[in-house]
């Protein structure tokens, strides 16, 4: 944080005529005053913070960041390096106004950062209509960079990872390369669970429980991409991916009991896999002149999935083979007309495609067969006065599946609106509003009847409707200096005739059978607010964010819920050296996907860490006191299905984690340039 002086000067009395007679005049000197500019101003566009030398010097990467500047309109959770907003949202994440995901955050040099924006549906177009945007701002390089090496070990929990990132600017071209692996060992995973089957003959109960297992996965993820920075009016980029997740051995063993139809056995299962895929990205944005611009993303993908379920319980086995191949292609263009300084017309073509081919073998032989297309256009307006700013936006989608020789199409609206008032640099209140529509993936449109145990099988539903959501916000954020901060808000999220598992005995031989229908309403809201507090010159840093969350769902699972939520981040900083606690009460809420009432335990962590002249060294414990290796409890209540399970897993298990970061630098800072874009995660559209 920079300090002015402002020195004061005492001008001499300057008397006008004869002087007869000298006065004595006493003079008090006055002592300096320091001011102190304000690290975050807020505006109707967007709220900026600016990072401290101890908040920079002290973070590992960009989430590390994040969660020392304790923003109040952020929720991040630094046991599982997550982003989210204060209302839960979801939050895309850029740097310098490029995308960036898991790869590009963890290769930030933090030391490059100059502030950190947070926007809620900017109309800057490089953003791509992004609803919830932290946007980093950094130094670049005319040549030159940095080479970034990271390792994590997580102990008692056996998993980890380890990374290499580079950056090298030569004039207008620049050049990112990250290379990284990771690992998860476990031996305590699996389930236990009490299932009530409601069959047409008879109810039956199932009990399991996971008592030995064996869980191996490694992860490698490689990437480079080549930037063409002409100035701040054009930029093309290009980058090319592998990732490869492999799952040589996934084990467990237990114990299945029967009311009644079976007896009482031992089980057994065997579930390896392995996922690779290659990807392309390219992006576009040019300024024209006369008002005009455009920008343009073009992606491309290419997915090879293997997996192997066999599930064996006395006399009893089922195997599951499935073989995938898939590809696709998106692209996105938008091109914006300045009318005047205040008022911006957009409009947007999206559009896509891609084929799957999945072989199933083993108890259940099938050949699956997808082609989806879809086309989506809109047309906005926004506003940007000095106060006030906000835009609307409406637009059509069609959307086209072919799955095993059968073809279903769909059209849909959408529309967002919002509107942003700021008086002053310390106060701005937000509105937004949102009707879309959430459509079915592959895998719920899966037609193929797929067994999962003795008593259940498993099917997508090719004839699934899309589904509405509509919702609202309205959020305040009060920035009066640098000791306080604090935001507010109110949420309502509504999804009409939803997608979800819907269970009933009409399954082969009478059996319970798990399909996807369309099956009542899910309703949500959200009241809560985070504030934080920021005391001894910045050095001592506090947050509190609470939350009251309703849930109330319709349809074949009715469940009304209200749980309270809470969560505390404190930070210090001593030097070169920094502490770091964090409590979170736990979480319990409706799975809108699975219809599920799922409840999480409380976690906690405490770190001390160390940084000087490149090196950045942490280490936290995290649950000291949980040994218990439970995740969530899950319930689920409804007509012909009834079940509550116990998910087991290292998520919320003591641990001690050790992180070392090593940061090379070298050339001369500028401009402002982006970090690698990429991605670990793999889809699927395989059963389960």
């Amino acid at each position: 944080m920079k300090h002015y002086i402002l020195p004061l000067i005492v001008l001499p009395l300057v008397a006008h005529g004869q002087i007869t007679e000298p006065d004595t005049v006493t003079v008090k000197e006055l002592g300096e005053v320091t001011v102190v500019a304000d690290a975050q101003r807020t505006s109707a566009t967007k709220t900026v913070y600016i990072p401290s030398v101890n908040q920079k010097s002290t973070a590992s990467g960009g989430i590390s960041l994040l969660s020392h500047m304790n923003i109040p309109q952020l929720s991040v959770n630094p046991i599982a390096e997550t982003v989210k907003t204060v209302d839960n949202q979801g939050v895309r994440l850029f740097i310098n106004y490029h995308p960036a995901t898991d790869e590009d955050i963890s290769g930030l040099n933090p030391e490059d950062v100059k502030r950190v924006e947070y926007l809620d549906f900017p109309v800057d177009p490089r953003f791509q209509r992004s609803q919830h945007v932290v946007n980093f701002i950094t130094h670049s390089y005319t040549y030159g960079g940095y080479t970034k090496l990271n390792g994590k070990e997580r102990f008692l929990v056996h998993s980890g990872e380890a990374s290499v990132y580079s950056k090298f600017a030569c004039r207008k071209m620049e050049y990112d390369l990250m290379v990284s692996g990771d690992y998860d060992y476990n031996s305590h995973i699996g389930s236990a669970a009490n299932e009530t089957f409601r069959l047409e003959s008879q109810t039956v109960r199932r009990e399991h429980g996971t008592e030995a297992a064996r869980y191996r996965q490694r992860g490698f993820y490689s990437a480079f991409r080549a930037s063409w920075n002409r100035n701040d009016k054009f930029s093309f980029r290009n980058l090319v991916s592998y990732r490869r997740i492999q799952i040589p051995e996934y084990s467990t063993s237990g114990y299945v009991n029967f009311s009644s139809l079976y007896p009482s056995e031992a089980f057994h299962t065997e579930s390896p896999s392995a996922n690779n895929a290659l990807g392309w990205d390219s992006e576009l944005y040019a300024a024209l002149g006369n008002g005009w611009s455009v920008n343009g993303n073009f992606q491309a993908e290419f997915i090879g999935n293997n997996t192997m379920s066999n599930y064996s319980a006395g006399d009893e086995s089922i195997e599951n083979h499935a073989d995938e191949d898939s590809w696709w292609l998106r692209t996105t263009v938008q091109a914006n007309k300045y009318l005047t300084d205040k008022i911006t017309l957009f409009s947007s073509v999206s559009s896509g495609g891609g084929r799957t081919k999945i072989d199933y073998s083993g108890s259940s032989v099938a050949v699956n067969r997808f082609r989806q297309t879809f086309t989506g256009v809109s047309l906005g307006l926004s506003l940007n006065c000095r106060h006030v700013s906000g835009s609307i936006d409406g637009g059509y989608a069609f959307e086209s599946n072919f799955i095993n020789g059968k073809t279903m199409d769909e059209r849909y609206p959408f529309t967002h609106i919002n509107l942003q008032y700021a008086p002053n640099h310390k106060n701005s209140l937000s509105l937004w509003f949102q009707y879309a529509t959430m459509s079915p993936d592959a895998t719920m449109k899966n037609p193929n009847v797929i067994q999962q145990s003795e008593l259940m099988y498993v099917s997508g539903n090719p004839d699934l409707d899309c589904s509405r959501h509509v919702a609202a916000n309205i959020s305040y954020t009060f920035l009066p200096g640098n000791t306080w901060q604090m935001s507010a808000y109110a949420v309502l999220f509504r999804i009409i005739n939803r997608q979800i598992p819907v269970y009933t005995p009409d399954g082969p031989d009478g059996m319970m059978l798990k399909k996807y229908q369309n099956d009542g309403d899910y309703n949500h809201g959200q009241i809560g607010g985070s504030l934080t507090g920021k005391f001894i010159n910045g050095k001592l840093s506090l947050s509190v964010s609470p939350r009251l969350l309703l849930y109330k769902t319709t349809g074949s699972n009715s469940i009304s819920h209200c749980p309270f939520n809470a969560s505390v981040n404190i930070d210090y900083y001593l030097g070169k050296f920094f502490f770091n606690a964090y409590w979170d009460s736990g979480s319990s809420y409706v799975d809108g996907e699975t219809a599920y009432l799922r409840k999480m335990p409380m976690s906690y962590s405490a770190g001390a860490g160390w940084a000087s002249r490149g090196w950045n060294i942490q280490l936290s414990v995290v649950n000291l006191l949980q040994s218990s290796w439970k995740i969530s409890k899950d319930s689920l209540t409804a007509r012909w299905y009834g079940c509550e399970m116990t998910r087991f897993g290292s998520d919320f298990h003591r641990r001690i984690s050790l992180n070392v970061t090593y940061t090379i630098n070298y050339g001369k800072k500028v401009s402002q340039t982006g970090e690698l874009n990429g991605g670990k995660n793999i889809s699927t559209s395989i059963l389960h």
